[in-house]
């Protein structure tokens, strides 16, 4: 079993202090499909629909770090993180969150 799982964190608050891990309700069969939920972009706002939805359903409280897909059992993932076209936020300058973030229990 596959799931979708999002680090995140309170913005305008410490990253370090406020991320949590988030585990979307949908799992999937296999590492393809998972991949191509979570890839999915809107192409009128080039976002992740995935993701867009998560920050939506959060009234834009929370903000994700790296999103990623991933099988308990085989430890298998597949992550993709934010890109910044305007720059990366200031709370977020000098930090990294992408080495075995996904793994952190939920």
């Amino acid at each position: 079993m596959y799931k979708i799982l999002i680090l995140a964190y309170m913005i305008g608050q410490s990253p370090i202090e406020t991320q949590q891990t988030f585990q979307m309700q949908k799992t999937f069969e296999t590492m393809e499909e998972c991949k191509a939920e979570l890839t999915l972009k809107d192409p009128d706002r080039g976002t992740y629909d995935v993701l867009w939805e998560f920050v939506n359903d959060g009234n834009f409280q929370w903000d994700w770090l790296v999103a990623g897909c991933r099988n308990d059992e085989t430890e298998e993932e597949f992550r993709i993180e934010p890109s910044y076209p305007k720059g990366k936020p200031k709370e977020l300058q000098g930090l990294d969150f992408t080495e075995d973030r996904l793994g952190l229990p939920i």
